[in-house]
């Protein structure tokens, strides 16, 4: 497996790694041993066939040749010009060895990591006629040692069958696991990616929730008292009687001072609207809320809009847009559905939002009392709806989907300036 040095994965840490990446220093000392070894072994031989000084440098040669492609290029290397450059190695390294290998025995071990790099980096048909062909010389190398033609006898050709049967076997094995591996280390991204993208929606969702709660809080205190000041102080100019020019200057600027602070309350809960509906309008947030849910969760979704769209009091178009939201949410998290729609449609005096899954639906009577038509969520979806003077309407049946409807009346919680 020295072919897993060129994995492009050799640079990330090394939980980020393969399993035998893990392992690439270890295979390089493996080709190194399983040649200095033999170089060892054959220098200080009474059986050399050619020169020591030869002997030494071939070796070097190799070692060097295995130190330039397999540990600085290959690394640098992807595709096609890997797979080209592994067989580039292995002709130059094949042709160092032969001399070698017939200098002496011992340096058949050296083969060995021949196959393993074929095994580990090339094309499964082309590894099994690399071993082929190895194994090919190898026997002739042998039958030049013994000074004895090669013949095709049957007894060669059964070991030669079983030789390359119990390396494909293994070269088999090899490989299964490492795309067990490669599918373990893809799913472990991919389930980091969904908990920092988890991480980051609930981040998002607790700032966008801590906005509304501040927009809320501002509108029905802040907003709410400076409207019933300046009605305490109209009302108070009208009892003064007209001699008190004073008295009714100093109401007066009370009142513009009133009436001041209540634009800027109204400015306030206008800016802390949800981040939607900063830059579009309401159906067009629908519409981009609806379809990012659908990229994100790969249920297919659709946003309709029916009627003439028409200005609507912030605090409706918030309710609609967390109505979407926390629709959506249920039906990724418990309807299995294939297929959901989302309606907005403006009727006159009413705006409607239907959200309608093909999900495996549930029975309502069956629920909890405070998952009356949905969970928390959508319980205080209710309330916030039914404060606007709106509805809220759950429709399921079990295998038969589920229909939420939410009407809200277009003049929902206007307030008109003093």
């Amino acid at each position: 497996m020295t072919g897993s040095t060129t994995s492009p994965g050799k640079n990330l840490p090394p939980r980020k790694r393969h399993a035998w990446e893990r392992w690439v220093s270890i295979w390089h000392i493996v080709f190194y041993v399983t040649l200095v070894l033999p170089m060892f072994l054959a220098l200080f031989s009474n059986e050399l066939s050619y020169p020591p000084g030869l002997v030494l440098g071939l070796s070097l040669a190799m070692g060097a040749w295995y130190a330039i492609i397999m540990i600085w290029r290959m690394p640098r290397l992807q595709g096609r010009r890997q797979l080209a450059w592994t067989l580039v190695y292995l002709f130059g390294a094949i042709t160092l060895w032969i001399p070698l290998a017939r200098a002496h025995p011992a340096f058949y071990l050296t083969a060995s990591s021949f196959y393993g790099l074929m095994w580990g980096t090339l094309p499964f048909g082309l590894a099994v006629a690399g071993n082929i062909l190895l194994t090919g010389v190898i026997i002739w190398l042998q039958s030049l040692g013994v000074n004895k033609p090669v013949t095709l006898s049957a007894e060669l050709i059964i070991i030669w069958v079983i030789a390359l049967g119990w390396s494909v076997l293994l070269a088999l094995w090899m490989r299964s696991v490492m795309r067990e591996s490669a599918e373990r280390k893809r799913l472990i991204e991919e389930l980091e990616a969904a908990q920092s993208s988890l991480a980051s929606a609930e981040r998002q969702a607790g700032i966008l929730q801590e906005r509304q709660r501040m927009a809320q809080e501002i509108h029905d205190t802040l907003a709410q008292d400076f409207t019933s000041i300046v009605m305490q102080l109209e009302a108070a100019d009208q009892l003064v009687p007209e001699g008190l020019t004073a008295a009714k200057s100093h109401i007066q600027k009370a009142r513009d001072t009133a009436r001041l602070s209540l634009v800027q309350a109204r400015r306030l809960v206008q800016a802390l609207r949800p981040e939607p509906l900063e830059e579009a309008s309401l159906p067009e947030a629908l519409r981009r809320v609806t379809n990012r849910w659908s990229q994100e969760t790969g249920i297919k979704a659709g946003f309709t809009l029916t009627g003439d769209p028409c200005p609507l009091h912030p605090e409706a178009e918030v309710t609609l847009l967390r109505a979407t939201q926390e629709a959506l949410t249920n039906i990724q998290k418990h309807a299995e559905a294939h297929a959901v729609s989302v309606t907005l449609s403006y009727m006159g005096d009413q705006v409607a939002l239907d959200v309608q899954d093909d999900g495996r639906g549930f029975d309502p009577e069956s629920q909890p009392t405070h998952q009356n038509g949905g969970g928390y969520g959508l319980q205080t979806m209710r309330e916030r709806v039914e404060q606007m003077r709106g509805m809220v309407v759950l429709e399921s049946t079990p295998g038969q989907g589920t229909t939420l409807a939410v009407q809200i009346p277009v003049d929902s919680q206007v307030e008109s300036l003093p």
